[in-house]
């Protein structure tokens, strides 16, 4: 059988939930659209401690042993028109709302070049076929790839994941899924814009799905 990856992380700010870390929980071991799924949680920070590995290379580390076939990170963001592909990383850590200043305008990793991009290759999945899965789950999804996953938790595994996969030579395709803010995520957020789109937690375990069956091999 086809074996998965998914990642999703804690919880960040003021949000007391966070729906990747749902999805994650509830996914591992299930089998969904023909795959086995494997799952690892991380913590929403950007900046690793000296000495402890990154959260790419724990991914690809992971990936490998289990011997993936795909690996599909999710995270969440309030901005997010429901789903959304995310197809670059970039080695720059800046975010007001969620750092500080020192540990904003500096690179995720120093031994890289300043605001390096890397872009994940989305071929291997059926944009369109994607897009109509969506539609057909009533689920809301931008069918636009964002090449601005923001440089802060989310933007640092996509840069991670893509650089540990390119310094260990390994080839396993790749995507990052942004997801919008669930009710219960906001529970405690008085000032939360509520015009926004939220979605349900359920909805990931169904977006998990069209991902996988969007999957062109």
């Amino acid at each position: 059988m086809k074996k998965a990856l998914i990642t999703g992380s804690e919880t960040f700010g003021k949000y007391i939930t966070n729906p990747t870390k749902w999805l994650a929980l509830s996914a591992e071991g299930k089998t969904i659209a023909g795959y086995e799924i494997h799952s690892l949680v991380f913590p929403s920070v950007v900046l690793n401690p000296e000495g402890i590995e990154n959260k790419g290379e724990t991914t690809i580390r992971k990936a490998k042993e289990i011997g993936a076939d795909v690996i599909i990170s999710f995270g969440m963001a309030s901005e997010v028109r429901g789903f959304r592909l995310e197809k670059t990383g970039v080695n720059w850590v800046y975010n007001k709302k969620y750092l500080t200043d020192k540990e904003n305008n500096r690179p995720l990793e120093p031994s890289q070049p300043e605001k390096e991009k890397v872009e994940a290759d989305l071929s291997h999945w059926d944009a369109e076929k994607m897009k109509g899965l969506f539609a057909d789950a009533n689920l809301p999804f931008e069918s636009s790839i964002s090449d601005d996953a923001g440089q802060y938790s989310c933007n640092s595994w996509i840069y991670r994941t893509l650089l540990a996969m390119k310094k260990q030579k390994v080839k396993i395709p790749y995507l990052f899924v942004h997801c919008a803010c669930t009710e219960e995520a906001i529970e405690l957020v008085p000032d939360f814009d509520r015009s926004k789109i939220l979605i349900k937690k359920e909805d990931m375990l169904k977006a998990l799905e069209i991902v996988l069956k969007s999957y062109q091999g």
